[in-house]
């Protein structure tokens, strides 16, 4: 403040400089030509205007002081720490609403993300339910399919014994695989053993090494001569055999001698 104030000092000390200049040479050609003494009659006005001055320049840098140093506050006494808290307060306010928005932002996506997983285990449980139920609705068919075609190779027992091979082939568990034979005064041959893993290997999408490991375990003495890679390179064959190649159409794992069948029709398998 007081750097501001020099230059209109400086102009108001050169006025008045000039002012004494010229009332001094005004007062002494006065005296001089007319003999009226202007400084004997002016001596109480300069004199009451310097003290004036004077009082006024003293009353101001003292209430200046005062002011300053938060004496006269006037009942809004507002320290320096005071204003600065203050104003970090209203700095930070934006901040702490903005970061509450972004909170709540963020607790909104995490919900709709837990929504969202929660249907997919919602959905990925319907599949693999839809998954079993038609993987049982296969081996149900396969199973009346095999009682339709085998019964005449095999004994009751012997036939109850390949429905459990069929189990354990379709359920992965070859482990449980138990070796059966067919009926000595009709044996079942090589081709309708192929065909027949061929056509239930094919519902149950069982890769052909794998339909040829099951036959060779559970046929041993109608296969004893045949290899596994024998049997997987000729599951599907053009032997002439009683068991024929049935190929499922359009994901359909319905048998085509099934149908007829159910339709009240004799048709060979």
């Amino acid at each position: 403040m007081a750097d501001n104030n020099r230059p209109t000092i400086k102009k108001a000390s050169l006025v008045l400089a000039l002012a004494c200049i010229i009332f001094a040479t005004v007062a002494t050609i006065m005296y001089k030509n007319h003999q009226i003494d202007l400084i004997g009659y002016s001596t109480p006005f300069i004199i009451g205007t310097v003290v004036t001055i004077l009082t006024c320049a003293a009353l101001q840098r003292m209430f200046c002081l005062l002011f300053a140093k938060g004496y006269l506050s006037f009942g809004c006494n507002i320290s320096t720490k005071t204003e600065a808290v203050a104003l970090r307060i209203k700095t930070d306010k934006p901040d702490e609403l903005s970061r509450t928005d972004n909170t709540t932002s963020m607790v909104s996506v995490v919900a709709q993300e837990s929504s969202y997983l929660e249907k997919y285990d919602v959905r990925m449980e319907e599949l693999e339910r839809a998954k079993k139920e038609r993987r049982t609705a296969i081996v149900r068919t396969i199973h009346d399919y095999t009682t339709y075609i085998m019964a005449e190779f095999f004994t009751k027992k012997e036939l109850e014994m390949l429905h459990e091979n069929i189990d354990a082939l379709a359920y992965g568990q070859p482990e449980l695989y138990k070796p059966i034979r067919s009926k000595l005064d009709n044996p079942i041959k090589s081709p309708a053993i192929r065909h027949f893993a061929w056509n239930i290997g094919e519902r149950l999408d069982i890769p052909l090494i794998d339909r040829a490991k099951f036959i060779k375990e559970i046929f041993p003495h109608e296969l004893g001569n045949a290899t596994i890679e024998y049997l997987s390179k000729n599951l599907r064959d053009s032997v002439i055999s009683k068991i024929k190649i049935d190929v499922p159409e359009n994901g359909d794992y319905h048998f085509d001698c099934m149908k007829n069948f159910a339709d009240g029709k004799i048709s060979s398998c």
